[in-house]
């Protein structure tokens, strides 16, 4: 072992270490990579921080800029409760409730998006005089089952950034546009209705029915401080936006579709939206701060690090010695069960980040497709439902719906087998890892 796959594999292991036992926020722990690999000469300025120019930044960068200005519309929640209307049935509470999820769902990820929720969850239940226990876990679920799915936002820009990590190892990056949504299709059909009429239907009641005034409180404290923070915006503005979104995104899928640059349709927008006064430049340059283009930014020299000083086939060749010669379907199980675990008691990102790279330079070395490791260790993290600590979107439903961890272990039991049990027998089919 040399020096520098000594130093590389510190690094990553430290990296690791960092967010699983949470001594770091992942984004501060992902830019110590490229100062720390740059600081011992084993990467040079350029491959250290050529994130900071990777189109998959810009394309992130841009779309949070796109969401910030959709957040600042009142639009979602009007329709949603436009749908509930009173003496609604649980079912036809939390079909309303859906709504605002699956919309913002696209532009934001679930830990920003429960926040919001929650309120508007107190509100309804104060109305319907319905207990919080009954809604909050199953639209925290939906949550985080709809983040990633449709490839807007943040998530617009993945496919480019997981194809670098595969490229800098040495290999074909062959993730697309539309990827992660082929690989979910199933998963969202069957569980997106089993959430909203099974998780309802065996959520427990608590007895915790809010009371109008605490409702009307809180919703007020939420709406003044999206009033500061963000600005009103007219009528006609709102429709602006919206019709800046709508061309954004056909923008987007017309250039994948036929090939060509994916980043500039929403950097476009995101200017358009500026000039227009609809953003402040402080208000884009907020957007900007959110901490997954610093994750982006910060791991993606670490795949460069791992292939220039040999540690890709280091690692590669331990994983092949443990899991004993599997077979190319095990393998992606084994990967899978691995992070499903491991989220259940640490913050699924956290897992996700520190696994999605191990799993690229374990396809390049063997020649597998790096999509199917790759989806396995993502999709497995992402299978977040047993624990609180899984996901800071479940630790904030956990609070506030009063739930004991039997009551949250026993609601995400059956969700938790259907995700691995659609992953196990359809993504293998489509996306074989050899």
């Amino acid at each position: 072992m040399t020096t520098d796959i000594a130093i590389v594999l510190i690094v990553f292991l430290l990296f690791i270490v960092l967010i699983l036992t949470g001594k770091a926020k992942i984004h501060v722990a992902a830019m110590m990579i490229p100062i720390a690999l740059e600081i011992t000469g084993v990467l040079g300025f350029r491959d250290a921080w050529g994130g900071l120019l990777n189109s998959s930044v810009i394309m992130m960068g841009s779309m949070f800029v796109i969401s910030s200005a959709i957040n600042k519309t009142s639009l979602v929640s009007r329709l949603s409760k436009a749908l509930i209307k009173p003496g609604s049935s649980d079912f036809k509470i939390m079909l309303g409730l859906s709504v605002p999820v699956l919309l913002l769902g696209c532009f934001i990820n679930a830990a920003t998006l429960i926040p919001i929720m929650l309120p508007m969850i107190t509100a309804i239940c104060a109305e319907q005089r319905r207990p919080v226990s009954k809604f909050v876990y199953p639209v925290c679920v939906l949550a985080q089952l709809w983040a990633g799915f449709i490839p807007t936002g943040g998530n617009a820009g993945t496919y480019l950034a997981n194809n670098t990590i595969v490229e800098n190892l040495g290999g074909v990056g062959t993730w697309g546009y539309f990827t992660i949504m082929i690989a979910k299709i199933p998963t969202i059909l069957i569980m997106v209705p089993l959430i909203l009429w099974y998780s309802v239907k065996i959520a427990p009641d608590n007895g915790n029915i809010p009371s109008l005034e605490d409702s009307t409180k809180a919703a007020a404290e939420v709406a003044a401080k999206a009033k500061r923070k963000s600005g009103t915006l007219s009528a006609k503005q709102e429709k602006a936006v919206m019709i800046i979104f709508a061309l954004t995104v056909i923008g987007v899928v017309a250039c994948a579709i036929t090939g060509n640059s994916t980043w500039w349709p929403s950097c476009i927008a995101a200017l358009v939206l500026i000039f227009s006064g609809i953003l402040t430049d402080r208000e884009a340059i907020s957007a900007l701060g959110n901490p997954v283009i610093f994750i982006t930014i910060g791991t993606l020299p670490l795949a460069t690090a791992l292939n220039v000083t040999g540690a890709d086939v280091l690692l590669a060749d331990l994983f092949n010695k443990a899991t004993g010669g599997l077979s190319p379907v095990m393998t992606m199980l084994l990967m899978y069960l691995v992070t499903c675990t491991l989220t259940q008691f640490v913050t699924n990102s956290a897992v996700s980040n520190a696994f999605k790279t191990l799993a690229a330079l374990i396809s390049v070395q063997n020649g597998y497709d790096a999509r199917a490791l790759m989806l396995a260790a993502q999709e497995g993290s992402s299978n977040c439902y047993l624990f609180p600590a899984a996901a800071p979107g479940m630790t904030l439903a956990y609070e506030a719906g009063g739930y004991t961890l039997k009551q949250h272990f026993k609601q995400g039991l059956l969700l938790t087998i259907v995700r691995l049990a659609i992953f196990a027998v359809y993504v293998p089919m489509i996306y074989p890892l050899a």
